[in-house]
């Protein structure tokens, strides 16, 4: 089939979609007692009526139409523009179906006709002969003026300056809905439609609309299986490659994936298996009398209407009427988490500019597919309807990915429903939504925070914590909020985690400054000569243990009115000393000690930038430090494995301006047999220059830092232990000697 023969046949359809769809801006109109729904289509989107050709009779009770319009820009918008995916056409039919239902509701009362209430439902049946599927519903149905006058509204300039806007990046994609395009999306699965309607008007009799693919539809009286009442039945001649949809199994899979909370009690066809127990004839041929008959088990095939849609949208009722039974249960059913209790849900509506109704949950454990992926594309987690009717999850827009974790619905009454995930992104409502969707979910995180029971907020850190740091890196207007949500082990707080506040509180008197070091871990953490420094004068330090935390801490330089300080950067200074005098002292000690810091620079040109000679140092002999600007050691190994994954080497990759400074402990024995070591055996020994790159490689590792070498490093570790075991020989011998000799003068005296 053609292209542009099928888009003839979508324009052909333009209105059957008021008919039995029922646009929500449609207004209702009455003339002399009647009841009519009359489309309302402005002057840029109605075509005018020397479009339509005079209807020619081809047989006898039915009319013929042509259409002059621009088919392949329709088509455009269709199939390129509106719709990303095939499956959504029963979602776009059974919301027009319930949108029939819908409004025949509101014109039973509004006339008061109770018994035209009756029963609402719209029913879906597959014919696998006859190679359609059948949806039919009791709604409004239409007259054959009606007919007459709304495919003949085809919105050709709309549609051209629809199609401008959109390719410039500018178009309000709600006026899509005006389009009625939502009926369009049967051609995406049929080559031939049919609509045969009923409607809801005393005497009104049956007609049916077709149109085959080709340039025209018909319109003529219909006496085939009678339709009860009034309303819709539409039935799809499926293409070849679209007859999975007559599986009953497929067409259950999308009414519960899309269609599981539209109001109206939505039934497929299927065919149903059940077990029954028989007599067994073979087995009671020589049954003695009265003994109980032999029984076996025959399964017995049926075909009924079943229905699909039995979850009820908790959402639409106010939250007072709902209990906490039934949060829980609609969040393990809709989420498939049947074993995972949420830690807390919020529930919400907005009124006024927009209207929406959303839940919202954070879970009790990490989701599955998050535990792979903290970002995994697909996550569902924020699911989107509109007007009850499901349109996508994967929106990236609706909330940021730092919430990736939060999971629930939004209802809204103002997106446009017949649109793709990639236009509706564009929607200006997206973005109000989303500053909602952030500040509730954070309403909910600080009300787990502030709970008396602690050991919510730690489950919840534990397994959200990560996300939360993302937020401070990459939601600035949402930053403040976040910060004071963080959690840290500390230098004090032993296994428990400690907020920022907690650790101000802790602080020492005339503290101006909040102190932390990274590592990888809480282990390295507390072995970082960098944190010694800190830690001996008495102040908490913050353990920042994973590659983000980095990242991070560069986004918060002050909490309040104090200062975040890297402790494992040079220049460290304290709000309890003056400046001069640290400054006058470490000169003096460099002055003092420059012999083995000479020695030093010069054995380990081109491992450090310098060597400092510093009384900061408690315990250890050695650390290393970085520059104001320079990477810590877990930060360089991220970028290195991130420039290895791009394809890029390890090699020298960050170069000399990541080389760290050396800070020497001058009272630690370690340095103070080196001072000897250098005084007695001179600046080329070979043993004093081991020594020197051993104390290096010593620091390297408390410090957080890889060793580049393991072999050499082996090598001189090996050496030092041979020179000790040397020693200890000579030690040996020599005292074994001296017992000899003493024991030989004992001897001479007893002679």
């Amino acid at each position: 089939m053609k292209l542009y023969q099928a888009a003839a046949a979508l324009f052909a359809s333009a209105v059957a979609v008021s008919a039995f769809t029922a646009p929500s801006k449609m207004p209702i109109s009455r003339n002399m007692g009647t009841r009519t729904f009359v489309p309302k289509f402005g002057t840029s989107l109605a075509m005018s009526d020397s479009a339509v050709v005079d209807a020619e009779t081809v047989e006898e009770g039915a009319e013929t139409f042509e259409f002059q319009a621009e088919v392949g820009r329709v088509m455009d918008i269709i199939i390129n523009s509106l719709y990303s995916n095939r499956d959504v056409f029963l979602r776009e039919l059974v919301s027009n179906a319930a949108d029939a239902c819908d409004k025949k509701r509101f014109l039973s009362l509004t006339d008061g006709d109770t018994a035209a209430l009756a029963n609402p439902e719209i029913k879906i049946k597959s014919d696998k002969d006859a190679m359609t599927v059948t949806i039919e519903d009791t709604g409004v149905g239409m007259t054959k003026s009606e007919l007459q006058n709304n495919l003949g509204r085809i919105a050709q300039s709309g549609t051209k300056k629809f199609m401008e806007a959109l390719g410039e990046g500018k178009a309000d994609v709600n006026l899509i809905g005006q389009f009625g395009v939502g009926f369009y999306s049967a051609y995406l699965v049929a080559d031939k439609v049919e609509v045969v309607t009923k409607s809801m008007q005393a005497d009104s009799p049956q007609y049916k609309w077709t149109s085959d693919a080709s340039s025209s539809y018909t319109i003529s009286e219909d006496n085939s299986d009678p339709i009860e009442g009034s309303g819709t039945r539409l039935i799809l001649h499926l293409k070849d490659d679209a007859l999975e949809y007559m599986e009953s199994a497929k067409l259950e899979e999308l009414l519960q994936h899309y269609s599981e909370f539209v109001e109206f009690p939505i039934s497929v066809w299927k065919e149903k298996t059940e077990y029954k127990q028989v007599p067994d004839e073979e087995a009671n041929k020589d049954l003695p009398e009265g003994e109980e008959p032999k029984m076996k088990t025959v399964p017995e095939t049926t075909e009924d209407y079943e229905l699909m849609n039995t979850n009820k949208p908790i959402w639409l009722r106010t939250p007072n009427e709902v209990t906490e039974e039934e949060y829980k249960d609609f969040y393990q059913s809709a989420f498939r988490a049947t074993y995972d209790e949420p830690l807390a849900h919020t529930h919400f509506s907005l009124e006024g500019q927009i209207e929406c109704k959303s839940i919202l949950y954070i879970p009790g454990m990490l989701p599955f597919e998050l535990s792979k992926d903290m970002f995994d594309e697909d996550a569902k987690n924020i699911r989107l309807y509109v007007k009850r009717v499901f349109i996508n999850d994967k929106f990236d827009d609706i909330v940021p990915r730092w919430l990736k974790f939060v999971r629930g619905v939004v209802d809204s009454q103002d997106l446009p429903l017949n649109v793709s995930r990639e236009i509706l992104q564009k929607s200006k409502v997206l973005s109000i939504i989303n500053k909602r969707l952030v500040r509730k979910s954070l309403d909910m995180i600080k009300d787990i925070e502030s709970d008396e029971d602690e050991s919510k907020y730690i489950m919840f850190w534990n397994n959200f914590g990560k996300y939360l740091k993302v937020g401070v890196i990459e939601d600035r207007r949402n930053k403040d909020d976040i910060v004071p949500l963080l959690r840290f082990f500390t230098s004090s707080s032993g296994e428990e985690y400690a907020s920022l506040d907690q650790y101000i509180e802790n602080m020492k008197e005339n503290q101006k400054q909040i102190f932390y070091v990274t590592a990888d871990g809480k282990e390295k953490a507390q072995m970082s000569p960098a944190a010694e420094k800190v830690r001996s004068r008495g102040y908490e330090v913050l353990y920042l243990t994973e590659p983000i935390d980095e990242i991070m801490i560069e986004n918060v330089p002050d909490y309040k009115e104090f200062k975040l300080v890297d402790v494992s950067k040079e220049g460290l200074s304290f709000d309890d000393e003056d400046k001069e005098e640290r400054k006058k002292k470490e000169e003096e000690l460099n002055v003092d000690h420059k012999a083995v810091k000479d020695f030093l620079e010069g054995a380990l040109a081109g491992k450090v930038q310098k060597v400092q000679i510093t009384d900061l140092l408690s315990d250890s002999p050695a650390a290393l430090v970085q520059s104001a600007y320079g990477m810590s050691p877990t930060m360089q190994r991220y970028m290195k494995a991130q420039n290895v994954a791009a394809g890029g080497s390890d090699d020298g990759m960050m170069g000399s301006f990541n080389q760290a400074v050396l800070e020497v402990n001058p009272s630690h024995p370690i340095v103070l047999d080196l001072e000897r070591m250098v005084r007695s055996q001179g600046e080329e020994s070979d043993e004093a220059k081991d020594f020197a790159v051993l104390l290096y490689d010593v620091a390297a590792l408390t410090s957080g830092y890889e060793i580049e070498d393991s072999g050499d490093f082996a090598k001189r570790i090996l050496s030092m232990m041979t020179i000790k075991s040397k020693s200890d020989i000579r030690d040996v011998e020599v005292e074994a000697q001296n017992v000899e000799q003493e024991h030989v003068e004992d001897n001479h005296e007893n002679v």
